[in-house]
């Protein structure tokens, strides 16, 4: 093969030129050391200030890591770590979350039915805890509640090293009071009677615990001082109102929402049977008929609107369609700025009205009933409920109806029944018979008896309208003289009373009104309305009301009108009163006033 031509030989290289070769290689070498050492210098001065960093880094926390401290010392969010505990399935721990998936048959029973006649039987009762204490490591004592009813749990108690049920007696004595637990037991009869719970003639010995629902570890109150069983301890009303779902779990609390309940129900019941019809008015109106200064506006579709003061001219107009007998349960809004223990801006309304056949006695008589179906049945019924908050609040019973002592020896006039006759007492005081022996007295009559105790600057005109504090004046007054805290008067004075109220037909000063009290205070306030439009119309224009907001209640009288008459009750009012409490808020679920319309 031939050499290719494009190679040449490489010639031999003389000493000099070796020389200058060398010497340039050298130089070439130092350069890049020279290089190695800056590169070397950066990198390790870069390193160092990143260590710099990070140590900066670890002294001092980051902005955001700052924002997440602070947010987390304000929402409390630290909270100490219960007992680290393993749970056993099938007798201790908590529950998963209860989202309807199965039945499974269980039954649960009240506390309230557990008794020492149940010795020997196990229960499932779910309720709260309302106390806990830990004994010993092998012995601890709860106490369920549930409504007013409450039993005491023991746990442990038995010889032996049973690891389970120490595990359980920690882990329940660590749960927050107020959670909600599903407990199985075995009724025991204890040595003596537990006289702290209501069931004190038995104890559950638990053997199992489950958690349905945790509380929080930190009440805003303690049941115990709310329902003023710690001396020294009081829970402001605010903090109450604030909370009061929490507040409502005090046994006298909880007593007077039921009360609450059962004057709704009596009220219904004793007038149903009384052939009433229950009928339900619109509470959106469209002009403030009967007073404008004291109902709320809204706005409704691009024009005003009103919420309903009371059902009152509906009422009226319902009649007139015929019912002749109505009553209605609901909420009555008033807009009035009075901050005052009595005052709501809402509350629930008992309004009756009724067709008359000749006297406006015959709505007094039907109310008169009315009130001593309800006071009865509060009385016998629901003594368990009136007795727990007696016990808190140690109010005197509330008397009702007069005895038969006192009106023989005031000579009180009785209008029917046996022994009916005329009225010798001094104040002309009456009752419509002694079954309800119910005091009643005519208006001019009540402020003579009240001006026997008021220093003459003091003395009322029979025809001036009382206040409040006179009100209570003759209610003390009353209770004193004839021992009742529940009366009535008639003939209110025409002036203080509404456009519709039917003029007295022997003194045009008064008026076919009545009021009802309690120790004291008006509950209640009713009278004879006027069917005739002629003079309703005639009473409009002195009292200067606005006809032109009246067209639809009047056009009701105009078509043949039944003469009728009612009153309404103010619901919270009565079970006030009638417990003898200091706020109406008390008698109230979640009162609305001037100051508060939360939670």
């Amino acid at each position: 093969m031939q050499p290719s031509t494009h190679l040449k030989a490489k010639q031999p290289m003389g000493s000099e030129a070796l020389k200058q070769e060398v010497e340039d290689l050298r130089k070439a070498l130092e350069e890049r050391e020279k290089l190695y050492e800056l590169a070397a210098k950066d990198e390790a001065d870069a390193a160092a200030a990143t260590a710099a960093a990070e140590k900066e880094a670890q002294q001092k926390p980051s902005k955001k890591d700052l924002k997440k401290a602070e947010k987390a010392a304000k929402k409390g969010e630290k909270q100490p770590q219960g007992p680290q505990i393993e749970f056993d399935p099938s007798t201790f721990g908590p529950l998963p979350l209860i989202r309807s998936e199965s039945q499974t048959g269980s039954v649960w029973t009240r506390i309230g039915d557990i008794t020492a006649a149940s010795e020997g039987k196990a229960f499932r009762v779910r309720a709260r805890i309302s106390t806990s204490r830990k004994a010993s490591s092998k012995l601890a004592f709860i106490v369920l509640r549930k409504k007013l009813d409450t039993i005491q749990c023991v746990l442990g108690g038995k010889s032996g090293d049973d690891t389970v049920m120490r595990n359980m007696i920690k882990w329940v004595c660590s749960l927050p009071l107020e959670s909600i637990v599903d407990v199985v037991g075995e009724v025991v009869k204890p040595v003596e009677p537990v006289h702290s719970t209501t069931q004190s003639d038995a104890e559950l010995h638990l053997t199992k615990v489950f958690l349905v629902s945790s509380s929080l570890p930190v009440l805003p109150f303690q049941i115990a001082d709310a329902a003023g069983l710690t001396e020294g301890v009081n829970v402001n009303q605010d903090t109450r109102l604030q909370t009061r779902w929490l507040d409502m779990r005090t046994p006298c609390n909880h007593s007077i929402w039921n009360l609450q309940s059962r004057v709704c129900q009596y009220f219904r019941e004793y007038l149903l049977h009384q052939s009433f019809a229950e009928i339900h008015s619109p509470k959106i109106i469209p002009v403030a008929s009967e007073s404008g200064a004291s109902v709320f506006k809204l706005g409704y579709f691009g024009r005003n609107a009103y919420l309903a003061q009371s059902p009152q001219l509906y009422k009226q107009m319902a009649l007139q369609g015929d019912l002749e007998r109505v009553f209605e349960v609901g909420p009555v809004f008033r807009a009035e700025n009075a901050n005052t223990h009595r005052h709501l801006c809402e509350f629930v309304g008992l309004d009756v009205e009724m067709e008359i056949k000749e006297h406006y006695y015959e709505v007094l008589d039907l109310a008169e009933g009315l009130f001593t179906y309800m006071f009865n049945h509060l009385q016998t019924d629901c003594a368990p409920l009136v007795d727990a908050v007696q016990k808190q609040w140690n109010q005197t019973p509330f008397e009702h109806k007069m005895t038969k002592e006192t009106i023989d020896k005031y000579e009180i006039g009785i209008l029917n029944g046996p022994g009916a006759r005329e009225s010798k007492d001094e104040f002309g005081a009456f009752v419509h018979n002694l079954e309800t022996a119910t005091l009643r007295m005519e208006y001019p009559k009540a402020i003579r008896l009240l001006n026997t105790e008021l220093a003459k600057g003091e003395q009322m005109e029979e025809t001036e309208d009382l206040n409040t504090t006179n009100e209570k004046h003759l209610g003390r007054i009353v209770k004193k003289r004839y021992g009742v805290d529940f009366f009535i008067v008639d003939w209110f004075p025409a002036d203080v009373r509404p456009f519709y109220t039917m003029p007295h037909p022997k003194d045009a000063r008064f008026s076919n009104s009545y009021d009802m009290f309690m120790r004291g205070e008006e509950i209640s306030s009713g009278a004879q309305r006027i069917h005739d439009v002629a003079l309703l119309e005639e009473r409009i224009q002195k009292m200067g009301v606005d006809s032109s907001t009246l067209v639809d209640y009047l056009d009701s009288f105009r078509l043949g009108a039944w003469p009728h008459g009612g009153f309404g009750v103010g619901m919270e009012r009565v079970l006030m009163l009638y417990l003898g409490l200091g706020n109406i808020r008390s008698c109230s679920l979640f009162p609305r006033d001037p100051q508060r319309n939360t939670p």
